[in-house]
């Protein structure tokens, strides 16, 4: 049974790594036209809306979906119940920000953000309504229909997004683009699945007693992501704001893109295993894969920054890149904070991530507070230092817990993460040395070619350093031995079907 659960959720994980693929393709192809269409400033403006919009989302954000995951027996009514909820939430979440319009605008000291505040209001009311019935596509592990839902509403709101960006070129654009695609999700989710939630609240205290701790998490969290937001838009206005938001996306895209859907398929996995055992095997094997293939990625982006910034997003962005390197880094960090998250939440511990997640966030909010004290000695690129540093030492407790609960030692974490970091060192080593310092003076195309090359060099390079490492090692069962099975598995495939006999 366990074996057959473990290979749902790598199934599972595959399918959710390339709707992610898929998703952050269409979402680069879009960051990169608006990026191209609108100025820093536009991004900023809208950052500092949704800033309080997702805090207010969060204060309402019980998830429910998780509630109804981890409860392997819910009965109908607690989807009626969950779903009934999520729409009175949105409904008052919508009601409060319009009336907090005004007060956010004061703070950031833009009169436009009222009108803005106000529409983008509606998106917790949208998304409040959306099917519920869809939860059981992960909840039964049954993600080729969840890699369907989530991949259609993306599509749909990117194309709307473009062609409103290329007629108003401004913040309405985006505006535009986050209502449709909330809009598009909710009536997907009816047209998917046949459930059709009726008005309920029978078992709400059940719910809440579970979802109260994921409230607690998810506030902290967006804490743990987003008090930038409010002291750098404060502090240094909506221009800072709008290129660190840049920098934070594609500093933290190598391991957002990976952790994010392998986390989605391990929580209902790892809420279905009854052995402790199997719950080791499985975090070790998740780990060993994010690790094998997002730490390099966040390494290689920050040392070619100087030459992907340029290329891909234009000089006027070139504010980024020293947000960018340090960025990068912060999210190759937190990316092992997801997976420990999720394995405690499915295992029937949500208390232990709020505690994680609180000390990184009190360690953040000193530092930022430090920051705005003195706020004439610091600069933007402080508070990216802020958020790396944080992420480092509150790491520890993280294992800490993730061994007291489930008695999971922090030497698999150790042995997943050190011969991806060794190798990417030498990577980062020879792409310094080979390529030349970025010069404004360059043409487009030098930066280019030398920004292909360095990602030739570095694939090779950290190819290479890995692989012999691992024989060095002796050759130990992990994410090497797995993908090279594959790699084997594939070829043989190829091999065999180009041999056949042509009739």
């Amino acid at each position: 049974m366990s074996n057959k659960i473990q290979s749902k959720m790598a199934k599972g994980a595959i399918w959710m790594v390339s709707f992610k693929l898929i998703e952050r393709s269409i979402g680069l192809v879009s960051t990169l036209v608006l990026a191209r269409l609108l100025s820093p400033a536009d991004f900023g403006v809208i950052s500092m809306a949704l800033s309080f919009i997702f805090l207010a989302e969060l204060l309402g954000a019980f998830g429910f979906d998780v509630a109804l995951i981890h409860n392997q027996s819910a009965t109908r009514e607690y989807y009626d119940t969950a779903w009934t909820c999520n729409i009175l939430l949105g409904l008052s979440i919508t009601l409060i920000m319009v009336l907090a319009a005004f007060p956010i605008a004061n703070f950031y000291k833009h009169p436009e953000l009222v009108w803005v505040v106000s529409v983008l209001a509606l998106g917790p009311l949208i998304s409040g309504a959306e099917n519920v019935g869809v939860v059981a596509f992960r909840k039964e592990l049954l993600f080729h229909k969840e890699f369907v839902f989530q991949l259609t509403r993306k599509a749909l709101g990117f194309m709307i997004v473009i062609p409103m960006a290329l007629a108003l070129q401004n913040y309405w654009a985006l505006v535009t683009g986050i209502l449709f695609s909330k809009l598009a999700a909710t009536v997907i989710s009816y047209l998917m699945h046949p459930y059709r939630p009726r008005f309920a609240l029978s078992r709400t205290r059940e719910l809440i007693g579970f979802s109260g701790w994921l409230l607690m998490n998810n506030l902290i969290g967006f804490f743990k992501e987003r008090s930038s937001d409010f002291f750098i838009g404060r502090l240094f206005g909506a221009d800072s704001l709008g290129t660190y938001n840049i920098a934070y996306e594609f500093g933290h895209l190598p391991s957002t893109e990976l952790s994010a859907p392998i986390n989605r398929a391990l929580l209902p996995g790892f809420a279905k295993m009854t052995e402790v055992e199997d719950v080791s095997r499985g975090y070790k094997n998740s780990l060993g894969i994010m690790a094998l293939l997002a730490v390099p990625c966040a390494a290689g982006l920050a040392v070619l920054a100087p030459y992907f910034v340029p290329t891909v997003l234009g000089v006027k962005w070139l504010a980024a890149v020293p947000l960018m390197q340090i960025l990068a880094f912060n999210g190759a960090v937190l990316m092992f904070h997801s997976p420990i998250c999720a394995v405690l939440l499915a295992r029937g511990y949500p208390q232990m991530p709020v505690i994680a997640n609180g000390l990184y966030m009190l360690i953040l909010l000193s530092q930022l507070s430090f920051i705005a004290l003195n706020v004439e000695q610091f600069s933007v690129r402080n508070a990216a230092f802020a958020a790396l540093l944080s992420s480092l030492l509150s790491t520890p407790l993280y294992l800490y817990i993730l061994q007291r609960k489930l008695s999971i030692s922090p030497m698999i974490f150790m042995r997943a993460i050190v011969r991806p970091l060794c190798s990417s060192v030498l990577m980062v080593l020879t792409i310094h040395w080979l390529l030349p310092a970025y010069d404004s003076s360059m043409a487009l195309t030098t930066v280019a070619t030398w920004l292909l090359a360095g990602i030739g060099i570095g694939v090779i390079v950290y190819m290479l350093a890995v692989l012999i490492l691992w024989i060095l090692g002796g050759r130990p069962n992990g994410p090497e031995r797995v993908l090279l099975d594959h790699v084997g598995k594939l070829f043989g495939k190829f091999k065999a079907s180009s041999s056949a006999p042509q009739l």
